[in-house]
């Protein structure tokens, strides 16, 4: 919308016209390179063998067949855990509950493939846990490898981002819903899956489901024998025997394909969807007693624990001292730190300029989204959504396309 005497070209135009010319530099221009080589045969012709050639042999598809059981059973589990989180911290007086909010942030914030190590490293076959197993029930456990140890570590991993979802949705919830609800004779449980359900957990369902879905580092380090999609895409690019570009790169494609309908059905349904409220009388958490104060601080506790697990893991991992790089001699060290040095610094520089990058345009885009609208800012608002919605390892593989000099 312009105003009078606004001119048609101004400077936020022209910022709009900047950053959205650099999205299509460095991610739709190695997108369509993905496409255009996905779609070339070896002699330079345009050919759709790569594709018949995945969905033609049970080795490949079956490897997006896991991937969705995988996305679907996980997501699931990190919904029903997150809503029970959400409910029981917002309507249950839980001690340290402000504490507890911090560390579930902090489970979600480290990378899956830090909780598939701290796990395996836990469960595996010569696993923490598992040697206690072992040896007080006389079994040889094969470990947490495979789809259950996946799911396990997706699960924990993406349940915050439900939690987080759900709980602020809470905060803005009248409780006059819940009381109206009670008063038609609807249980706690009726409630929740009437209420609060239909507004929320379809938004945050989808957005874990977008993220499970594309993770590579988890799958490659517990998988195994089970093989899930991005792993399938990373070995035919970077395969020790042999690669195949042009088919790596119609996996690609087949993922974008696959993330851009969620991402376009997620944007849907949430403008289908979208609730505004104003709690004029918001949920506040009761004080228990009995049975139901001692199993919701179970409950809770419980969970925030495994949690963090990983984390703690890895920390106190950090620390161990080691004979010959592998073997651990009980003791305390920082050797570990002192020998991985420049990996830290460089991990924190790149971290540090990300962060300021992503900051200042993140505060440019949303103000030109939201303060600007315009067919321009529109179309800059779902190009630089496909950062996020687009797996890392495709968009890796994309960049080397376009950039890489070999």
């Amino acid at each position: 919308m312009r105003y009078a005497g606004e001119k048609k070209l101004n400077i936020w135009v022209a910022m709009a016209l900047g950053i959205l010319a650099l999205f299509l530099l460095f991610v739709v221009y190695p997108l369509v390179l993905v496409l255009y080589k996905s779609v070339l045969s070896e002699d330079g012709n345009l050919s759709f063998a790569y594709f018949t050639k995945f969905f033609a042999r049970k080795y490949y598809w079956s490897t997006l067949v896991n991937s969705f059981k995988v996305t679907i059973v996980s997501t699931v589990v990190a919904a029903v855990l997150g809503l029970a989180m959400a409910y029981v911290l917002r309507s249950v007086q839980i001690k340290g509950s402000k504490y507890l909010n911090i560390l579930i942030v902090i489970s979600y914030l480290s990378p899956p493939f830090i909780g598939a190590y701290a796990w395996i490293q836990l469960l595996g076959r010569n696993g923490f846990f598992t040697k206690i197993l072992n040896s007080l029930f006389h079994i040889k456990l094969g470990g947490i490898y495979g789809f259950a140890g996946i799911v396990l570590v997706f699960s924990l991993q993406s349940f915050p981002l439900v939690y987080m979802y759900i709980s602020g949705a809470l905060k803005n919830l009248d409780n006059s819903l819940n009381e109206a609800a009670e008063s038609l004779g609807c249980t706690a449980f009726q409630r929740v899956m009437q209420i609060i359900v239909p507004l929320v957990m379809l938004a945050s369902s989808l957005l874990v489901f977008m993220r499970v879905f594309s993770d590579f580092g988890t799958p490659m380090l517990i998988g195994e024998g089970y093989k899930t999609f991005p792993v399938l895409i990373y070995s035919q690019f970077m395969g020790e025997v042999s690669t195949d570009d042009h088919f790596a790169a119609a996996l690609c494609v087949i993922v974008i394909g696959i993330t851009l309908v969620l991402f376009f059905l997620q944007r849907y349904l949430g403008s289908r969807f979208t609730y505004s409220m104003t709690a004029l009388k918001p949920m506040v958490a009761e004080k228990c007693t009995g049975t139901r104060n001692i199993l919701s601080h179970l409950f809770v506790y419980a969970v925030v624990l495994i949690a963090i697990l990983p984390q703690i893991t890895v920390i106190v991992t950090s620390f161990l001292a080691t004979g010959g790089g592998t073997v651990y001699t009980g003791g305390f060290s920082l050797e570990n730190y002192r020998n991985n040095n420049t990996a830290i610094f460089n991990t924190y520089l790149f971290g540090i300029c990300a962060i300021a990058i992503v900051v200042v345009f993140g505060i440019l885009i949303s103000y030109l989204t939201v303060r600007k609208r315009s067919f321009l800012t529109g179309i800059l608002d779902t190009v630089t959504m496909f950062p996020y919605i687009i797996p890392g390892s495709v968009l890796g593989i994309s960049f080397l396309y376009a950039f890489n000099s070999k």
